[in-house]
């Protein structure tokens, strides 16, 4: 399915076939391998072989420890949120999904070594009353599942997670040290630290010696917190905005003939932010 490239798409405005959703899952649950779906298209009563898959394990996705942390998450869901309707008695990692307006109901999982993905929708894209994820899409996906993975074992999810090396933090560099690819560093909270801002004194402890301030000199007021607003994001992820236009001088309305040709120059009017504008 193509994917639109617009920052909206982490959110899901980008349209995904069910096949491909569902071997997006069955991905994490191979552990980060990439799974090629195939077709099966009749079987014959003789019980003779006619095509064995084979696969492919040479296209990872993501790492193996990445897919047991989304693994985790995912299990989570199923157990205390919102996707409670898609237990089937046996480890479940699976994820509800409502689009706007009711308009679509998703739930995605794996259980036992089986992947399944349940949509439930109009072709016209009309709303549905009292359509979500976690309602008659996850309970359709359990009442397929449980049939499903009743003659295979039961199998527990491995979560447990290695992370590599270059990705442990031996102090607290990770808060309030500085990025190696030119970033802004956040702290535990999330807020962005400024270069050369010396890390948040510890509580002291027993024994230490706790200057006083001088009453004679004035404090020095901590500067203001830097704002994680649309600025700070661009500049975090790269993005050149667009220079505004000239303070205090704000396009207001064209004014084009009605009558006479359309190559006619049409007259832009400014007005500055100081002005009134007239009653219209």
């Amino acid at each position: 399915t193509p994917v639109n490239v617009h920052p909206s798409m982490v959110l899901g405005t980008s349209e995904v076939r069910v096949i491909d959703m569902t071997r997006a899952f069955a991905s994490v649950a191979n552990k980060g391998v990439a799974v090629t779906p195939y077709g099966i298209t009749r079987v014959t009563a003789n019980g003779q072989t006619i095509y064995t898959h084979e696969v492919d394990r040479s296209h990872v996705l993501v790492a193996p420890y990445v897919a047991a942390e989304m693994t985790d998450l995912l299990q989570t869901a199923v157990n205390t949120g919102t996707g409670r309707a898609a237990q089937i008695g046996r480890p479940v990692a699976g994820k509800t999904g409502t689009t706007t307006a009711s308009k679509d109901g998703w739930f995605l999982g794996f259980s036992s070594g089986i992947t399944t993905g349940v949509w439930m929708g109009r072709d016209d894209a009309k709303p549905i009353a009292g359509l979500h994820g976690g309602t008659a899409p996850a309970k359709a996906w359990a009442a397929f599942m449980k049939p499903a993975t009743a003659n295979r074992p039961i199998e527990q999810f491995d979560t447990k997670v290695t992370l590599p090396e270059w990705q442990l933090e031996p102090d607290e560099e990770s808060y309030f040290g500085q990025p190696d690819n030119g970033q802004m560093a956040v702290d535990a909270d999330g807020n962005p630290i400024e270069q050369g801002q010396p890390p948040v004194p510890t509580d002291a402890q027993i024994g230490d010696t706790i200057p006083r301030p001088d009453a004679d000199q004035p404090e020095t007021p901590a500067p203001p917190p830097q704002q994680m607003n649309q600025d700070w994001i661009d500049r975090v992820i790269g993005r050149e905005r667009r220079e505004p236009s000239p303070a205090g001088r704000q396009p207001l309305q064209r004014d084009v003939p009605r009558d006479g040709p359309r190559d006619q120059v049409q007259t832009q009017r400014f007005q500055s932010d100081q002005e009134e504008r007239p009653n219209q």
